[in-house]
């Protein structure tokens, strides 16, 4: 995605949530090597940046009503690790089992999200590319 489709991504959504979704794609492209990113057309998650690996959603980023943000992360959701270390920090946010949901940018346990992105993403990346190569040998 550019710069350019991501801004006009983020037209019509609040200041608030502009600013988050800015904040969070610079954390996450910094901390996330090997993830594509897109707008997803799917039926889950419809209109929301995919962050993904081997065809396969790892972190998705979008509104959340008119007024909050959310994020789902699923190498929090797939790691009992990261879950047990994470879940204080994250409490007030959860929104499911790998979701968060914020007002604004300011009010991330950024130490924990950070973490999940450095330390969840290359073990998510390297299942997913596991799983993809072992579909496609022939049984």
């Amino acid at each position: 995605m550019t710069d350019e489709e991501f801004e006009g991504y983020l037209q019509g959504f609040s200041d608030d949530q502009v600013d988050a979704l800015r904040q969070l794609r610079i954390l996450i492209t910094k901390n996330c090597d090997g993830l594509q990113e897109s707008i997803n057309r799917g039926r889950w998650l419809n209109g929301f940046i995919f962050y993904s690996a081997a065809g396969q959603m790892v972190y998705a980023m979008g509104p959340r009503g008119k007024t909050k943000t959310t994020l789902h992360m699923m190498p929090f959701y797939g790691s009992p690790v990261l879950q047990e270390r994470h879940r204080e920090a994250l409490s007030d946010l959860l929104t499911g089992k790998s979701c968060i949901a914020f007002r604004s940018y300011s009010e991330l346990p950024l130490d924990a999200v950070t973490d999940i992105l450095r330390t969840g993403t290359p073990v998510m990346i390297k299942m997913l590319e596991e799983h993809a190569a072992g579909a496609k040998r022939p049984q």
